[in-house]
This record gives structure tokens, C-alpha cells and sequence, in this order.
């Protein structure tokens, strides 16, 4: 029992390595590509404050929502390690792998569509801008509304991709009197 633990864990901890890095890049690389008021990668060349903070919030409020896509599939690593409940390896890595595209697409778009819709509701400054300026104080606050947003989302982004991807069935319990 202690190697099956052992080996779930070496799965989980290796699963979160890549998905780490995937959603940082993926952050990073989405934000510089639809961003149109600067050029991002430039700017943090050469010293921009704000696009480093704003950017830092991007990756890290995606990663908070990506974070509840790793425990479903833990459970299916699990199930997988432990007999399978009759489902075999193809079904367990069908249904690990659906939850973490879904959750990978749902924590990056929902982050980037958050912060377009709350620059919309503003109105009066524009964000974009005023980032490429390196005015820090609007970075600061767009930051903070990317992390209250993705605090609100990860448990939402969770129901979704649980209802959307079932888990497998272990088989049934009975008990007796």
C-alpha cells in the first residue's frame, strides 16, 4: 500500500510541475498576444513596473483556477492506481485529460475575458494605456481585480468541469443490517 501511495503522490507532484508551467506560459504568451496598446515583452525589457504586476496577477489568478482542475484528477489517478472500478487505463486518462484541458481553457479565458469586460465596465481610464505608461496604481488595481475574480471563479470553473466531465464510478456500496 505504502508503494501505491507513494506512486499516486510522484503522479500528482510530476502533474503539477507541468501544469505549472503550462499556465504560466500560456499566461503569459495569451496576455502578450492580445494585449494591442504595447508591446508587453518590450516593455518589461525595458523596466515596466506595471506590466510586470499586471502580468504577475494573470498567472497567478489563473493558476488559483487551475488549481481545482488538479484535485478531480488526483482522485482519477487514485481510482486508476487502486483497481479502476472496472474502467481501464484509455477511460481513467480520458477522463483525467478532459479535466485538465477544460480547466487549462477555463482558468487562461476566463482570467483574460475577466479583465476585457471589467475595462469595458470602467469607462473613464483606459487601463491598457495607462499600464504601457507604467503607471503602477492602475497595474496595482487591475492585479488586485484579477485575483478577486479568479478567488470568486475557481470554485465555479471546479462544478463546471466536474459536470461537464463526470468522474468514473467506483461500482456501488451496499450495506447490510
Amino acid at each position: 500500500m505504502f508503494w501505491v501511495r507513494l506512486l499516486i503522490s510522484l503522479v500528482e507532484f510530476s502533474l503539477s510541475i507541468v501544469l505549472s508551467v503550462l499556465v504560466v506560459y500560456s499566461s503569459y504568451k495569451g496576455f502578450v498576444r492580445l494585449n494591442t496598446a504595447f508591446d508587453a515583452e518590450v516593455e518589461i525589457r525595458k523596466g515596466n513596473v506595471a506590466v510586470a504586476v499586471l502580468m504577475a496577477s494573470l498567472m497567478y489568478g489563473a493558476a488559483l483556477i487551475m488549481r481545482e482542475s488538479i484535485y478531480p484528477v488526483t482522485s482519477i489517478v487514485t481510482v486508476g492506481f487502486m483497481g479502476g472500478g472496472g474502467h481501464g487505463f484509455p477511460a481513467l486518462a480520458a477522463y483525467a485529460f478532459g479535466h485538465l484541458i477544460l480547466g487549462f481553457i477555463l482558468s487562461v479565458g476566463c482570467v483574460q475575458i475577466a479583465l476585457r469586460f471589467f475595462n469595458i465596465l470602467s469607462g473613464s481610464i483606459d487601463e491598457e494605456e495607462e499600464i504601457g505608461r507604467a503607471n503602477v496604481a492602475v497595474a496595482v488595481l487591475m492585479g488586485a481585480v484579477i485575483l478577486v475574480v479568479s478567488l470568486f471563479m475557481q470554485q465555479g470553473v471546479s462544478s463546471l468541469t466536474k459536470s461537464l466531465i463526470p468522474q468514473p464510478k467506483l461500482g456501488t456500496l451496499r450495506m447490510m443490517e
